[in-house]
């Protein structure tokens, strides 16, 4: 569970947010490109301040500005990818699952890894580069990765952007289903109304939206 009531001043632009979204829900950020909806993915993750508010993740308060309470984006229990997929290109796409898994030996988290690959048909694909990947099975790894350490929240910056039209539907599909079975709060940044009808729950409009 996510919940927040947050302020932030970027020049001109003023981002505020006052929702929360309850385990296995959706939460979409919906509006135009640059009113803010990155941003407040950012704040929730801990990779930018908010000006002032609050944000709680599960029953901690990662972020409070009147107590100065800051928690680092590494122990806020999120898992968040960005627009960009965030892979590194260097590394096989299993080593890629390894690297989000924290807790386990060496075999144990081999196996986790191949477990979250085979639940979305891409243990096969495990030993390629994600240069090799199309952009479907990029922003599964992605998924998968952002997962791997059991975050209590999903942060997921336009995932579907990037997806040619055929593969969109689909993909869209796939992942919802997907994250109503892992039961974690995820909160997506979208400007398409088809992602919207895909993946339901609430709606948060920003800009003119």
């Amino acid at each position: 569970m996510i919940a927040l009531n947050i302020k932030k001043q970027m020049d001109t632009l003023t981002i505020q947010g006052n929702w929360q979204c309850a385990k296995g829900e959706v939460a979409t950020l919906f509006g135009p490109s640059g009113s803010g909806k990155s941003v407040t993915l950012k704040m929730i993750a801990g990779l930018i301040m908010p000006d002032a508010g609050w944000i709680e993740i599960g029953n901690r308060t990662v972020y409070h500005h009147q107590k100065k309470t800051c928690m680092a984006a590494k122990d806020r229990g999120v898992g968040y990818v960005p627009q960009n997929y965030g892979l590194f290109p260097h590394m096989k796409v299993q080593n890629n699952i390894l690297f989000g898994i924290n807790e386990g030996n060496k075999q144990e988290k081999e196996e986790k890894a191949l477990e979250l690959l085979r639940s979305v048909g891409l243990e096969q694909k495990r030993h390629r580069y994600p240069s090799q990947l199309s952009g479907g099975e990029k922003q599964r790894v992605a998924i998968l990765r952002a997962l791997a350490s059991s975050p209590e929240v999903l942060l997921l910056d336009e995932p579907f952007a990037a997806i040619d039209l055929a593969a969109r539907k689909k993909l869209r599909t796939e992942i919802r289903d997907y994250l109503e079975k892992q039961q974690v709060a995820t909160v997506l940044v979208t400007h398409d109304p088809e992602d919207i009808k895909m993946m339901r729950g609430q709606v948060i409009p920003y800009g003119n939206s």
